[in-house]
């Protein structure tokens, strides 16, 4: 199997900036899953945390391509003026390499969603 990169960033938002925050975010989640190298792109929110959000990326890419070729795109340099301002404490952004073993899923769990062209 290729390599995936499949990052975890979570983000701690003041509950008053929640709307703001998504609405900086909004075009770049968009722009993210239409690049070629994006494999899954999700969104989930903590039900027992308010304003705790975390969002999933798979790349069929290593983390140094991610690095300098992905976080250097054009979108990432004005979401971050707009975003910071409503964090609560700062991101966490985490790394792991998919395995490949273990993998399933049921159809219900794409329902929602939408399949990256």
């Amino acid at each position: 199997m290729p390599k995936q990169l499949t990052l975890f960033v979570t983000f701690y938002i003041k509950l008053d900036r929640i709307e703001e925050w998504k609405e900086a975010h909004r075009p770049v989640w968009a722009a993210c899953a239409a690049e070629p190298e994006c494999l899954l792109f999700d969104f989930f929110s903590d039900p027992l945390h308010p304003g705790v959000f975390r969002l999933v990326e798979v790349w069929s890419r290593d983390r140094e391509w991610f690095e300098r070729e992905q976080l250097t795109k054009d979108y990432y340099k004005t979401l971050w003026e707009k975003s910071e301002p409503t964090y609560e404490k700062e991101r966490a952004i985490e790394y792991f390499e998919r395995e490949g073993e273990g993998c399933s899923y049921k159809q219900g769990y794409l329902d929602g969603g939408k399949k990256i062209e």
